[in-house]
């Protein structure tokens, strides 16, 4: 009796062998076939992952900003490149000094003022924001100040912490659509913390989970793919729908807080010499790619129904057009004066190289009576 059992405990324990061999040479096999054949040798997680860890280079934890910028790091990623100068900005190295009769305009925001999906620095609104100017004869400074995820919350501290030294003439606020992720959160959290600032470092990359063994093996991506289909690894790294659900429109505060963070803004901007400008913003479901459009604004904005996105941003647009009033700031709106059409975007939030055109275009026109009375000041 002793001996069957041991027997069967010796059978078992030489097919569990077996099997594993068999799954290992299976899987050196799958790995070497894709060697000969010049195909990937690692999943498509993982190569994901090796991926941000290049973009990281871009990034840094912060106390009071949450994330920020990593100052002089320069990464080449998904195709793009993208750097910041020695000082933190996607700008051109400059010193921190501005040189006698140059303007210097500082843009604000969060990822689409960075301009996230330009091609290069060049590319970007700020930069052909410059070179619009510039070759209309003024001299001026573009310093690109937008950071991936900042909200108006950011914006507000860096500029406090941050921007305030580089002495700007004229500050321009390109923000709401981040502002859209706390504002759908429930309970609502005045100080951007709940709903917001978790979101953010996951979606860049900073707290990410770690890989299982499972999602290492190109053996087990290939059975997955064959039985469910192929996975998008970029659900290991957005954020899941809150608990509490999806809504269909903003907190009841939300546009009031919003209001209280632009107005602080635009308040310190002037007292330190500065003009503010405040500038709309636009989403859009583009036609082809709605689906994909779709599931993008629910990975960002996880407590707002996308289909509601476009009319939630409108609520904050208004906000910026009633400050501008009130508080007699220039407006330049983007979302009412412009007409945006589907090959202007790369994707629902960030702009092709023919939205980020148009848009340095229209901030252009608009900033020319503003630089010449600067000019008429600082000559007097």
């Amino acid at each position: 009796m002793a001996g069957s059992k041991l027997r069967h405990l010796r059978d078992g324990a030489l097919l569990t062998f077996l099997a594993v061999a068999l799954l290992i040479l299976a899987e050196a096999g799958i790995r070497g076939l894709r060697w000969m054949t010049g195909g990937p040798t690692s999943t498509r997680v993982e190569r994901l992952y090796a991926t941000l860890d290049q973009t990281l280079g871009l990034y840094r934890p912060h106390p009071f900003l949450n994330t920020a910028p990593r100052s002089g790091a320069a990464v080449e990623a998904f195709g793009k490149s993208a750097t910041f100068n020695s000082l933190g900005y996607r700008s051109p190295e400059r010193p921190m000094s501005k040189a006698p009769g140059t303007v210097r305009i500082l843009c604000a925001g969060g990822s689409t003022t960075f301009d996230l999906l330009a091609a290069s620095d060049e590319e970007t609104w700020p930069w052909l924001l410059e070179a619009a100017l510039s070759a209309a004869g003024e001299r001026v400074e573009v310093w690109n100040a937008g950071f991936p995820g900042w909200t108006s919350v950011e914006n507000l501290i860096s500029l406090a912490v941050r921007d305030a030294d580089l002495q700007p003439d004229v500050v321009l606020l390109f923000q709401g659509i981040n502002d859209l992720q706390p504002a759908s959160h429930r309970p609502f959290d005045r100080q951007y913390v709940e709903g917001h600032a978790e979101v953010s470092r996951r979606a860049l990359g900073l707290d990410r989970q770690p890989l299982a063994w499972t999602e290492r093996s190109l053996l087990l991506e290939a059975a997955r793919d064959a039985i469910f289909g192929a996975e998008d690894p970029w659900d290991r790294v957005r954020a899941a729908a809150e608990a509490g659900g999806r809504r269909g429109e903003l907190a009841p505060e939300a546009a009031e807080v919003f209001a209280r963070n632009v107005r602080s803004f635009v308040a310190l901007v002037r007292g330190h010499g500065g003009i503010p400008v405040l500038a709309t913003q636009v989403l859009r479901l583009r036609a082809a790619t709605e689906p994909q459009d779709r599931e993008y604004l629910a990975g960002w904005l996880v407590g707002l129904d996308p289909e509601a996105a476009p009319a939630a941003l409108e609520v904050l647009n208004d906000v910026f057009r009633r400050v501008a009033e009130e508080d007699e700031v220039l407006l330049v709106d983007a979302a009412g004066e412009l007409e945006w059409r589907d090959e202007h975007f790369a994707d629902p939030m960030h702009f092709s190289a023919a939205g980020s055109r148009q848009l340095a275009e229209l901030v252009a026109s608009r900033l020319a009576p503003v630089l010449k009375d600067r000019r008429s000041e600082t000559s007097g």
